[in-house]
């Protein structure tokens, strides 16, 4: 018996013990999420796709999508791995990044799907704003006694990608940051910045044949994304998918260097002082509506090509959502579509 064989060996589809799969795809492994919630990784040797199988406690065929599963309840399998993205949103996704031992290996792919389920469950209080917004001098968040402003945001949509290390100003102390890790996923360079000062993150985040163009900003710790671009609301989740992926990311942060201006140039570094022009650096509002841009985020979720159903994928079935702010409008509109 093959070890494709061996991974397949006692799975039920409709009642029915699986016997093949189609010719292209082929089992890679098994990832337990608890006791009886366990998943089946398959791929596509001929496009790269990659699926996903929930599998009950019996070996049960449940669904290839974590949202339309059956037998299997969404909640469940958000129960098994919540533990992991509590743990990774309080520290390597807001703070200080600490070790996750208690999860086990889990693909891209799926681990930015378990985390846009979760991202739309709990964070329901982000606000994605405009960069329109931040011509109007205003505050835009509180953290603690300190002031997240219009200007300092402003400022930051400036940034551009350069031949040198990436340094901005923090919103929150104007300290100077270098950026600590830098990724890329589903074609969006995304950099992280750390203020010790403010013990608080926030990142940049540009599509990679636009750098040249304003970036995405986002503060967990003041549930603000600042974009226009439509697929904005997945990057939360893009985030905390990437860190589950990546576990080494944690001695990465840790190891990073600080920013050191003999590093960065006397110039440059002077530079990050200057005020960006609002009208020569920032796009006008962009004519799509807030829900536009948050139903074609959700969408992405759905239409990613690594999340493709399973060769044997059952029916989609919807399930009534709750409503919230920027995830419960998401979540509402795209079951009006």
């Amino acid at each position: 018996m093959s070890a494709a064989d061996d991974l397949l060996r006692g799975i039920r589809v409709d009642g029915e013990t699986l016997t093949a799969l189609y010719d292209q795809w082929a089992p890679q492994e098994i990832i337990a999420l608890d006791d009886d919630i366990r998943c089946l990784t398959l791929s596509d040797t001929m496009s790269g796709r990659q699926a996903v199988w929930y599998l009950d406690g019996e070996n049960n065929y449940c669904g290839s999508h974590i949202e339309v599963v059956q037998r299997l309840h969404p909640q469940q399998i958000l129960a098994a791995v919540a533990p992991w993205f509590d743990e990774l949103a309080r520290h390597s996704l807001s703070a200080a990044p600490t070790s996750l031992d208690s999860a086990p290996h889990v693909p891209l792919f799926l681990a930015t799907q378990l985390a846009a389920a979760w991202c739309v469950r709990v964070l329901t209080d982000m606000r994605q704003t405009q960069t329109s917004l931040t011509e109007q001098d205003q505050d835009l968040a509180t953290l603690d006694e300190r002031t997240l402003s219009s200007r300092q945001v402003r400022r930051l949509l400036g940034t551009r990608i350069g031949p040198e290390s990436l340094v901005v100003l923090s919103p929150l102390s104007d300290r100077p940051l270098r950026s600590q890790i830098s990724f890329v996923i589903e074609h969006q360079l995304i950099h992280r910045f750390y203020d010790p000062e403010a013990d608080c993150t926030f990142y940049l985040s540009w599509w990679e044949r636009q750098l040249d163009k304003p970036p995405s900003f986002y503060c967990p710790k003041a549930n603000l994304l600042v974009s226009d671009e439509n697929m904005a609301g997945m990057l939360p989740a893009m985030i905390l998918g990437w860190y589950l992926s990546n576990p080494h990311h944690a001695a990465t942060i840790a190891d990073a260097q600080a920013f050191e201006a003999r590093d960065y140039g006397l110039g440059s570094a002077s530079s990050l002082l200057v005020e960006i022009e609002a009208d020569s650096s920032l796009p006008p509002a962009p004519e799509t509506t807030s829900a536009d841009m948050i139903s074609e985020s959700w969408a992405f979720l759905h239409q990613n090509p690594y999340e493709i159903a399973a060769p044997a994928s059952q029916g989609q079935r919807q399930e009534k959502k709750q409503s919230g702010r920027l995830f419960g409008r998401l979540r509402s509109l795209v079951k009006k579509t």
